[in-house]
């Protein structure tokens, strides 16, 4: 929406400028109207981001908890991953979507922008990640992370993954809902593998409820040589209340879990073979 805006903004100053007799009636008339419309562009994108990172800095310890800076993430992450990247996301299940704050969202992964597509759809909510702790040691994205209660995890089962675990427990008490991916890496792929049992000990201990999500097709959106839109599915399975898992392990959870998420795959491959 926003480049779209920009867009309409850029080309409606160049052609005012050029109808208003601006710029000259010869090819170099054309060649200054080109040169303002992407100027223009820039210009405005460039204007934007630094706005964004202004907020982010100046706001980064206020409570990740308030709306403001989910929003402004919202309508960045739509302009870049959706407009820029050239990507159509289709999303079922929505009605599925949980109506408090006292839950974890449980997805499949495929690529780094998985996030970023699933915030979009629970954009009514602070969702925050527990994300692993290479991206948080690069700035600005370290702030922003931190910014909107994202949580650095250690990829090792140690002391601080343990910690962090503990720390992603009492944000979602509060009222942040986090979002997790128990493959624990990237696939790059629609295949899954196997849920880490101790990634379910976050909504566990926090009594919260498990919001699955299957993202789909995700590793197109980066394939080389693409010229067309890519076109990527999101759907969000039924809510898992803590009532009805409590007395399950992480064991079984982890693989209730996963079994949920990959009958939707299939049903993904199924649709796609179909096309």
């Amino acid at each position: 929406m926003l480049l779209g805006i920009d867009l309409l903004f850029s080309l409606g100053l160049a052609l005012w400028l050029g109808l208003g007799g601006f710029l000259p009636e010869n090819f170099w008339g054309v060649v200054a109207g080109v040169g303002v419309f992407l100027g223009t562009f820039i210009a405005v994108v460039v204007l934007y981001l630094l706005f964004f990172l202004i907020v982010f800095l100046a706001l980064e310890k206020a409570d990740p908890r308030k709306m403001f800076k989910h929003r402004l993430l919202y309508w960045y992450t739509h302009m870049y991953y959706n407009d820029f990247l050239r990507v159509a996301v289709k999303v079922t299940g929505k009605e599925n979507l949980p109506k408090n704050r006292r839950f974890v969202v449980v997805s499949n992964h495929i690529e780094a922008s998985d996030p970023m597509y699933i915030k979009q759809v629970y954009r009514r909510f602070p969702l925050a990640f527990v994300s692993k702790v290479a991206l948080f040691k690069t700035w600005p994205v370290k702030n922003i992370l931190q910014s909107v209660g994202c949580v650095p995890i250690s990829p090792k089962v140690d002391q601080s993954a343990l910690e962090s675990i503990e720390k992603s427990i009492r944000l979602v008490e509060s009222g942040l809902p986090m979002g997790i991916f128990p493959e624990g890496r990237r696939t790059y792929c629609n295949e899954m593998i196997a849920f880490r049992p101790g990634s379910f000990k976050l909504p566990m201990k926090a009594k919260a409820d498990i919001s699955p999500v299957a993202v789909y097709g995700m590793h197109d959106i980066y394939r080389k040589g693409r010229i067309r839109p890519a076109r990527v599915f999101l759907h969000v399975l039924p809510l898992i209340p803590y009532e009805e898992y409590k007395e399950m392990d992480t064991v079984a959870l982890a693989q209730k879990v996963h079994d949920l998420v990959e009958e939707q795959m299939k049903k993904f491959a199924a649709e796609a073979n179909q096309r």
